[in-house]
């Protein structure tokens, strides 16, 4: 724990979490996006996913997945519960790195 949490806050992590394991688990995959999503939300790396993803035979037109590719699946817009919590935790991950710092000389 990074921070002193009270009882109450705890028991309110701790479900928040287990409803995300629960939502995690009985994702129902239909398309390759979904495969995208659930994936990431196990291994939580962009470039682990696009391995996993071309393992597992998906390719588009014949070429393999790549990063750019699976970055763009998450920060697409969600359409289901799984995928919005997905898209939000990458954005916040990866903010600093897309950040613009204007120099002002």
């Amino acid at each position: 724990m990074t921070t002193f949490k009270t009882v109450q806050q705890a028991k309110n992590e701790i479900n928040k979490l287990l409803k995300f394991v629960d939502l995690v688990e009985t994702y129902n995959v239909k398309n390759v996006d979904q495969q995208i999503i659930k994936e990431y939300a196990y291994l939580g790396s962009i470039v682990k996913v696009a391995k996993e993803i071309n393992h597992l035979g998906y390719s588009i037109d014949g070429r393999p997945y790549t990063s750019e590719d699976v970055s763009a699946v998450i920060k697409s817009r969600g359409n289901d519960e799984l995928h919005k919590l997905i898209r939000t935790g990458y954005l916040r991950k990866t903010r600093h790195s897309r950040r613009k710092y204007s120099k002002s000389y």
